[in-house]
């Protein structure tokens, strides 16, 4: 069974932030920037199934405006950029997608839209972390134009499988 994840990697220049995930994000050589939407997920069956499950979820959805900037610590280890524009959007995506495809699947407790730009254990070095993403060029601006799923392998690599437009009907 493959383990996927549901996400929107914006259209928006990621530049300096990818610079900073290479220092702060252990996953930065894995996946690009991006605002995860539905968290891993085991889906038993192919990725074309999942598609046409999400299709009327997307439907409903047209592209929107992005702008991520408060730089932000969550749960003493992930360093934030929250989405500002666009936040009401991302979380109604969210809530549809667990509430009409991903029924049975684990979700967060607390679903705050972000995107992740680093980790670390140590509460000093966040600081300095915080610190340093304040001198992003911030805020990033850019628009949520589809949503991406990608398989997470057993050996960490992640693949983009497929990007399904918002407001395409198939």
């Amino acid at each position: 069974m493959a383990t996927r994840v549901l996400a929107i990697f914006p259209e928006m220049n990621t530049a300096a932030v990818e610079r900073f995930r290479n220092k702060w994000d252990p996953l930065a050589a894995a996946v690009p920037a991006h605002i995860t939407v539905a968290f891993p997920f085991e889906w038993p069956g192919p990725v074309s199934r999942l598609a046409k499950d999400l299709q009327p979820v997307l439907t409903a959805f047209t592209s929107f405006a992005l702008e991520l900037s408060t730089p932000t610590v969550w749960a003493d280890e992930y360093l934030f950029l929250l989405v500002n524009e666009g936040r009401e959007q991302v979380w109604r995506l969210h809530e549809s997608i667990y509430g009409q495809v991903l029924r049975g699947a684990r979700r967060p407790s607390r679903f705050i839209p972000h995107m992740t730009v680093g980790r670390h254990a140590d509460k000093a070095a966040l600081r300095v972390g915080i610190s340093e993403a304040a001198e992003i060029n911030l805020p990033l601006l850019g628009r949520a134009l589809s949503l991406t799923i990608y398989r997470r392998d057993n050996d960490g690599r992640r693949i983009r499988e497929l990007d399904i437009p918002l407001g395409a009907a198939s």
